[in-house]
């Protein structure tokens, strides 16, 4: 076996910050805005139009813009010279947008008026022929004034003055009304004064415009409290397509595959939104244990209730858990010894069995009763926040994983020299609430290469469109390593950690171990270090790994600081990668690489979140190159590719 070490730390996170970088950008003030309602009349709404182009300008191309409501009525059609396009007084009705511009394709969108008297402002980008539009675009800045109407507008909210924290929102509404975090909070409010047709208005804004987060999963809540299965499901679904990591949207879809009756679906998600939420997601627990009832998985979902009972769950969650777990209970007891016990039934269908499903579970996103729940944490939850669930009588083999786990890691490491991808990377500003202020969405060509130095003494280097300079990084702070975190691992590493194997889960269906790692106290880190100018600050991290049962390839990681970093004023940093197969034809090998990062830091008063995309792999050997395919499902476990 072929052992190697590094000719320097090769998960390094560089941060070169200059004094006009450390201080607090703000971008123009929309030239945009919302005026006052053109028609107060019962019943009907204006709708104001911006046509952009692939790069987020204005269109200056002329545009016939045509209105078609749900009957398939045409209510008003036009031409726009100059990028915008008003309709007055339209009913409040479900519309399709068409837009045709000479040269182009047509381009069709929706929209929904339900707010009487107001004037609603949507965008549509128009693509160049040829041109693939990457996403949504990223919102406009908010500028300073804007963040303080909304930070004012939050505390407000904690201070449970609903009026006040709407006279903010609707402050910074004027000025920049197309921005997803505001609508989003004008939702929230509606929500909590019941004007869910206001709410939906304005969530289904922020949604369709810019595929926001938040948005998506109160839609989801909403129409799962009104019943509306299909609808609440297509919202989350899509909640997670923008942020796979979204343990809200993951815990609310698995309570709508409860009551669709998808039990294995159910279990897969709120084990899922466990992992990601950790105790945050103390509702998931109530649906898995339920799908595990409904499933016949008696024991199990006991084992999970109890957990609940643990971690000081709500008034409502404690008499739901007991209620489920007196049901559990009553259906292991045969009916000859059950005497004046309590009767619980339940309807069996080929040996399935089923329960009558419990009220939902009180949810958390801000819809409901607790409506800044959403920004009570701007990152993920710590990994030891919470142990996140797994299978009980699993025994774990530790040293067969950890020595089969590394073999893997030689073999990435022996069988590239050099790669590249199509790396699609999102930037994002927050404040202490957790809104985006700034948002920068970049794509570059990106190459890591692997070079042996001196025998046995490798160097892992990272480049960006041909450069390894922290300049083409947002605020010149580069973060890298994402490649090489794996490399925990790694027999030249392995035992600068301590491992404890937390027992056998499950993931895409898959059977895994969930792993928890630490830097070994005293043992310097040679894996994670951060660069100030420079000044190098080697850092110790912790985490968490779920490694395939049946290939032993690592499918995802997550990792935190073990300590504070007080001469970097570095708080935290939370790191979540996902991994997928790719196949080596020429090889014959199946390599797991990373498909998707997040990353979140707390330093010097900034906070920042990144989300790295990586698709389209390529290899590189020596006078060789090999296009990267993703293996049939025969040869590797199945694996979500992100989209773009």
């Amino acid at each position: 076996m072929k052992r190697f070490s590094f000719l320097f730390v090769i998960a390094a996170i560089q941060i070169v910050v200059s004094p006009q970088t450390m201080a607090q950008r703000t971008g123009p003030a929309p030239q945009s805005a919302r005026g006052k309602p053109s028609n107060a009349s019962a019943g009907t709404a204006d709708l104001l139009i911006t046509l952009r182009d692939e790069k987020n300008s204005e269109l200056t191309q002329l545009a016939k813009v045509t209105l078609r409501n749900s009957k398939g009525v045409l209510p008003g059609g036009t031409i726009s010279a100059k990028g915008r396009v008003l309709f007055r007084a339209l009913a409040l009705d479900s519309y399709e947008v068409d837009v045709e511009v000479p040269g182009f394709s047509t381009t069709r969108a929706t929209v929904s008026l339900q707010l009487a008297g107001e004037t609603h402002a949507m965008d549509i980008t128009i693509a160049a022929p040829g041109v693939t539009l990457n996403g949504p675009p990223p919102p406009p800045s908010l500028t300073l004034r804007e963040q303080k109407e909304l930070t004012a507008g939050l505390r407000a909210l904690q201070a449970q003055n609903i009026s006040s924290a709407r006279k903010h929102f609707r402050s910074a509404a004027k000025t920049n009304p197309n921005h997803p975090d505001v609508d989003y909070l004008l939702g929230v409010i509606a929500s909590m004064t019941g004007d869910v047709v206001s709410a939906k208005q304005y969530l289904e804004n922020a949604a369709a415009r810019y595929q926001h987060v938040r948005s998506l999963t109160a839609l989801g809540e909403i129409y799962l409290i009104e019943g509306n299965l299909g609808p609440a499901e297509a919202r989350l679904k899509d909640a997670l397509k923008a942020d796979p990591n979204s343990w809200r949207a993951e815990q609310l879809l698995a309570a709508v595959e409860l009551r669709e009756h998808s039990y294995s679906d159910a279990v897969r998600d709120a084990e899922q939104a466990l992992a990601l939420g950790k105790t945050e997601a103390k509702g998931a627990r109530l649906t898995l244990a339920e799908a595990l009832s409904a499933s016949g998985n008696l024991e199990r979902a006991t084992q999970i209730l109890n957990e609940l009972l643990k971690q000081n769950p709500t008034r409502e969650q404690e008499k739901a858990a007991i209620q489920l777990l007196e049901a559990n209970r009553q259906a292991r007891v045969p009916p000859s010894a059950q005497g004046d016990a309590i009767s619980v039934s339940y309807p069996s269908t080929d040996a399935v069995l089923s329960i009558p499903t419990l009220p939902l579970a009180p949810s958390l996103p801000p819809v409901s009763d607790n409506p800044l729940a959403d920004h009570s944490r701007w990152a993920p939850p710590n990994v030891d926040d919470g142990v996140p669930p797994v299978q009980n009588g699993a025994t774990c083999p530790l040293p067969l994983i950890l020595q089969r786990t590394g073999q893997r890691v030689l073999e990435f490491a022996d069988n590239l020299e050099r790669f590249s991808a199509t790396e699609r990377l999102k930037h994002q500003a927050l404040n202490e609430f957790g809104l985006a202020v700034r948002t920068e969405q970049l794509n570059f060509n990106y190459l890591v290469a692997i070079r042996e130095v001196k025998p046995g003494v490798f160097d892992v280097s990272e480049f960006r469109d041909g450069t390894n300079s922290a300049e083409v990084f947002p605020e010149h702070i580069a973060t890298l390593g994402t490649v090489a975190l794996v490399f925990v691992f790694h027999p030249n590493y392995a035992d600068d950690f301590d491992f404890q194997c937390e027992g056998q889960t499950y993931r895409e269906n898959q059977p895994t171990w969930q792993v928890h790692f630490q830097q070994k106290i005293g043992r310097p880190s040679r894996l994670r270090s951060y660069r100030l100018g420079t000044k190098y600050f080697r850092v110790g991290i912790k985490g968490r790994a779920w490694i395939s049962a049946d290939s032993f390839q690592v499918v995802r990681m997550e990792s935190d600081l073990v300590t504070q970093v007080p001469e970097l004023r570095l708080n935290a940093e939370h790191q979540d990668i996902t991994y997928g197969p790719v196949s080596l034809k020429q090889k014959q090998l199946v390599l797991w690489l990373p498909y998707s990062a997040d990353i979140y830091l707390d330093f010097d008063a900034h906070r920042i979140h990144r989300r790295q995309d990586l698709s389209n792999y390529v290899f590189f050997w020596v006078e060789d190159q090999r296009s990267i395919e993703k293996p049939k499902e025969s040869q590797a476990p199945e694996a979500k590719v992100p989209s773009g």
